[in-house]
């Protein structure tokens, strides 16, 4: 089975520049396929597996490349958590929370500060999304009013640098709906690659 494979898998952070730190480690094929999916579907993964090279998670990976069938991948995807379309959200299980603008269509996601009253009163009627792999966490969504986007712009507004990412998201506000989708870890899941 192709998920029992290990892989040498060069790692480089690129947080720190091009000099970041590098290491090499030993990663069974589930465990880089995990790490790869940070905001990519299926195919997107098979096709960077068989270059050997990608970007994920904020560092550049390298390994041999290597070749798997949809079914193989469709496989060790089935080993990953599964949904948990039930589960209740606390304020305690938020990690991070980003205002989405349109809600319906996103054009613009500004991370936010999960403990803002905005994000604890969207809480109340999150909806479960899906579990997703590029955090190894599920992701809820809830609407906002316009008040309540406004209120979470400027308080980020106050910290943020990129003051142009802040003024298109407040122009998008007042013509657009506006939602925050929030990530949850389970206490009893750790990232593979970890």
């Amino acid at each position: 089975m192709p998920s029992l494979e290990s892989l040498s898998v060069r790692v480089q952070d690129l947080e720190h520049g091009a000099a970041g730190c590098v290491s090499t480690r030993q990663w069974p094929l589930r465990t880089l396929i995990a790490y790869l999916f940070d905001g990519r579907e299926c195919d997107e993964v098979r096709a960077l597996l068989e270059t050997g090279v990608g970007v994920a998670h904020s560092t550049r990976l390298s390994w041999p490349p290597t070749t798997i069938t949809a079914a193989e991948l469709s496989e060790i995807e089935h080993t990953f958590p599964p949904p948990i379309p039930v589960r209740q959200l606390t304020p305690a299980d938020v990690t991070s929370a980003e205002l989405i603008i349109p809600a319906d269509t996103p054009k613009l996601a500004v991370l936010v500060r999960p403990t803002h009253p905005a994000v604890a009163a969207a809480l109340l009627h999150a909806v479960y999304d899906r579990f997703d792999y590029g955090p190894w966490a599920d992701l809820f969504t809830a609407s906002l009013s316009r008040d309540q986007a406004q209120a979470l712009l400027a308080d980020i507004s106050l910290g943020v640098t990129e003051s142009e990412h802040i003024q298109r998201a407040a122009m998008l506000v007042e013509d657009h709906s506006a939602a925050v989708r929030l990530t949850a870890r389970r206490p009893e899941e750790t990232e593979p690659w970890k």
